[in-house]
């Protein structure tokens, strides 16, 4: 519900402004040098593992397309606070890698933890036994069908970092603007009904 939300305030034309802005400011675009790098100075391997590493980020680059669709996917991010996409591989050929990275709808997607918990049978304390988590993609979400399970590692996820006052939902970047953004709306709904009465 909070990402149609967020969609929806997005589609407001001043938001839509600021947010294009802050696009536009964030992921440059330029012909000779990628948009983004990957930075491994600090990272205590070798330099054949640093060159491998240099090799598959290019190679994820180029199969995101980012060149070219790199302003819809942070935007995707801004907006909807997270972002998902499906890691395919051959399964006949796992060490060939990722073959393909597919966008998924963040609203379509959820993350699933099940914790089996057992009792301390000195104390009686509840102790976390072992903690399961996957992923649920639903083509209707909130509807009674169940949904596909998908592994975690089949999954790429990533976060704004911003999480709501109960530290638990993960909200977007837009959820400060939700309530301006209404009250500008009621503001110009109201001035019109009070010209219209006036007139």
């Amino acid at each position: 519900q909070l990402i149609l939300k967020y969609r929806g305030s997005s589609m407001h034309p001043e938001a839509d402004a600021a947010i294009e802005d802050i696009v536009n400011e964030s992921i440059t675009a330029n012909e000779i040098k990628p948009s983004v790098t990957i930075n491994l100075d600090m990272i205590p391997v070798s330099d054949s593992i640093k060159k491998q590493m240099t090799e598959e980020f290019e190679n994820v680059y180029n199969m995101l397309n980012f060149k070219e669709l790199g302003h819809d996917i942070f935007r995707r991010w801004y907006v909807d606070g997270r972002l998902y996409h499906h890691l395919v591989v051959d399964d006949n050929n796992l060490s060939a890698g990722i073959q393909e990275v597919r966008y998924i709808d963040a609203a379509k997607m959820r993350k699933v933890k099940q914790v089996k918990s057992k009792k301390d049978p000195v104390t009686g304390a509840k102790l976390i036994d072992k903690v399961d988590e996957f992923y649920i993609f639903q083509e209707k979400p909130g509807s009674q069908n169940a949904g596909i399970k998908m592994t975690l590692d089949s999954v790429s996820y990533i976060t704004s970092g911003l999480l709501d006052e109960n530290r638990k939902k993960v909200v977007s970047y837009l959820h400060k603007a939700l309530k301006p953004i209404t009250q500008l709306r009621m503001m110009e709904d109201s001035l019109v009904i009070y010209r219209l009465a006036r007139a």
